[in-house]
């Protein structure tokens, strides 16, 4: 094909992260697309990617170059732009491989890469000029020394990749700009909107929040996957997007998986905070994002409101941290809650106490029950892990080797999962926020570099520190007297998906009637929650309502510390939180179940009620 279609420009994502499903980009060669997207920087992606440069390594996604090498010829054929974040933090070095690789087929395919991200090498001018970098989510000013800092990328917007695509680029390699923006620029390209356009680029975002994290729309991590039967593989989401901003998400044709309101709507509440989504290009009100079925595979996602963005955008910046190990030592059969305390005592006295380390986590996975069915059943897992800023204290030789030597002086049945590993240097994640006038984004095309200006803004909007969002702490009253309660699965009437923002947990929820979102607001309480998962307990929790999508979102500052790198706990990026509140047994009224899917067999009724 050579153009958009009459769907409006029609976008396909093959990638949202780096290591997402090889042969991704290969199942677009039959399918009618315009752009095709790949997201794939994490915010630790980053980290790992200058780990990757430390050690003579590429500092981009050389995973994208391999997936592309086979596609190149046809995506010249079909005339199918392909925009991608794969430059990490070596956009250019990115553009020039891919530049090789059209050389070496005969393709005449013009590449463009975006630069003006990269602020390490600013940090130092930028503090000295005043500038604080205050944490978003803690509020609290960076004291480190500026030479600890590993990586500091302000988050661009769409327009230098709209400027790419102007200027005829049929691949734009990014750095760290918004996921978003791989999916905002093709349509502010095609149609030619303009950067006060705010409606309509606040609905293209709001279509690439939906495709940027690839299959999760489509029926992966889908919380009601078991009511669907087998969704198999899922296929890779698409957008089309129309001239108003409005878009229909839908799927590869043929493929597995599903699109539906909840697909979408798991999607749209997954790694937010609260009612306005701060973007470089526009603030959207969250609280506008309407969400309706269109056929077999096809949602629609419309009335989005935006506003003109502040004078700021996040940097994400990361230093070190010090240094982690772990080891897994297996338990089996019975007294494990003694095996437990017995492992804890070796450890203090032949490894380290607590106290002795910045940080010691120890987790147990697993049911301590003596009998079981199977050998597999009656075991469990015990992880010992630490951080410190002491190398030495964390060490192969001072840590994991030291727990090995306990094997045969420790309990009945001990064995470890891996062999004893070397310590890892760990990079604390530090959202906060930079001027963009000290940001020069630029477009690279045809070895000649142009500087691409900022948008308006407005300067009399609120800096978007989380914590001072409106909130919602403890809901009200849904008008209801005493009623009949019935125990069940929160599960059986509760949709939700969890995830990481640097330090802070996102956890999400929603329900599919009206009604059950009377009761859920009401009664899931900041308060219910922290009783319901008692971890949160000694944690700030904002709660946020998005009535439109009959759901709410958490915060929950400080359940990751801070950061992925950082995090001791066995689920660095909380993506299990969501499932572990589902699993809670609750009561609710009983006129609920009767407008709510089939629920499950109720076991007695623990935490709140």
């Amino acid at each position: 094909m050579t153009g958009p279609t009459t769907a409006g420009v029609r976008i396909g994502s093959f990638a949202a992260f780096y290591g997402d499903r090889r042969g991704a980009l290969a199942r677009f060669r039959d399918e009618q697309v315009d752009v095709l997207v790949g997201d794939y920087l994490a915010e630790l992606t980053m980290l790992v990617l200058k780990k990757n440069m430390l050690r003579g390594k590429p500092g981009y996604a050389t995973g994208f170059v391999d997936q592309l090498r086979p596609e190149l010829t046809w995506i010249a054929e079909q005339g199918v732009k392909v925009v991608v974040n794969a430059g990490g933090l070596d956009p250019v070095g990115c553009a020039a491989e891919v530049e090789r690789l059209c050389r070496e087929q005969g393709l005449a395919l013009r590449v463009a890469a975006v630069t003006g991200d990269d602020l390490t090498g600013s940090v130092s001018e930028l503090r000295a000029a005043g500038h604080t970098f205050t944490n978003i989510d803690t509020a609290a000013d960076l004291e480190i020394d500026t030479d600890q800092v590993l990586t500091a990328n302000a988050y661009l917007g769409a327009w230098p990749i709209v400027a790419a695509l102007r200027a005829g680029a049929d691949i734009v390699i990014a750095p760290r700009v918004t996921d978003a923006a791989l999916v905002m620029a093709p349509p502010a390209w095609h149609f030619g909107w303009s950067e006060s356009d705010y409606d309509r680029l606040a609905g293209a975002l709001a279509a690439g929040h939906a495709i940027e994290c690839g299959a999760q729309a489509t029926g992966g991590n889908f919380c009601f996957f078991a009511e669907h039967g087998d969704l198999g593989i899922p296929g890779m989401p698409i957008a089309e997007i129309r001239e108003d901003g409005s878009s229909v998400i839908t799927k590869t044709s043929g493929s597995g998986g599903l699109v539906t309101v909840d697909t979408v709507t798991a999607q749209m509440l997954y790694e937010v905070s609260g009612p306005d989504y701060h973007n470089p290009d526009v603030i959207v009100d969250w609280r506008t994002v309407r969400i309706d079925p269109e056929g077999l595979d096809r949602v629609l996602v419309h009335g989005v409101e935006g506003r003109a963005p502040t004078g700021v955008t996040k940097l994400s910046l990361s230093y070190e941290g010090g240094y982690r190990n772990s080891m897994t030592v297996g338990l089996t059969g019975p007294d494990k809650a003694a095996k437990i305390a017995w492992i804890e005592r070796q450890f203090a006295e032949y490894v380290g106490a607590p106290a002795d380390f910045d940080e010691l986590r120890v987790s147990v996975v697993g049911s301590l029950a003596a009998d079981a069915p199977s050998y597999e059943a009656a075991s469990a897992w015990m992880t010992i892990a630490a951080r410190d800023t002491d190398r030495a204290r964390v060490s192969r030789a001072n840590f994991s080797d030291r727990i090995v030597e306990l094997g045969v002086s420790s309990i009945p049945g001990c064995y470890f999962t891996t062999p004893p590993l070397p310590e890892r240097l760990v990079g604390v994640q530090w959202p906060c926020l930079v001027p963009k006038s000290a940001i020069r984004p630029a477009m690279v095309l045809d070895g000649r570099a142009v500087e691409i200006p900022w948008g308006p803004v407005a300067e009399a909007e609120a800096l978007p520190i989380h914590r001072a969002q409106v909130r919602s702490d403890e809901g009200g009253h849904d008008g209801r007297e005493a009623v009949e309660l019935v125990p069940v699965m929160f599960g059986d009437i509760l949709g939700a998906r969890s995830g990481d923002k640097a330090g802070a947990a996102n956890l999400g929820v929603w329900v599919r009637e009206q009604t059950t979102y009377d009761w859920l607001r009401s009664w899931l309480t900041v308060s219910r929650l922290r009783e319901l998962l008692p971890e949160l307990a000694e944690l700030e929790v904002v709660r946020h309502e998005f009535p439109l999508m009959r759901g709410m979102n958490f915060m929950v500052y400080g359940f990751l510390g801070q950061g992925v790198s950082a995090c001791l706990r066995i689920d660095p990026q909380a993506k299990g939180l969501g499932e572990y509140l589902r699993a809670k047994q609750v009561a609710v009224p009983a006129d609920l179940l009767s407008v709510a899917p089939e629920p499950r067999a109720a076991v007695a009724v623990g935490g709140a009620s």
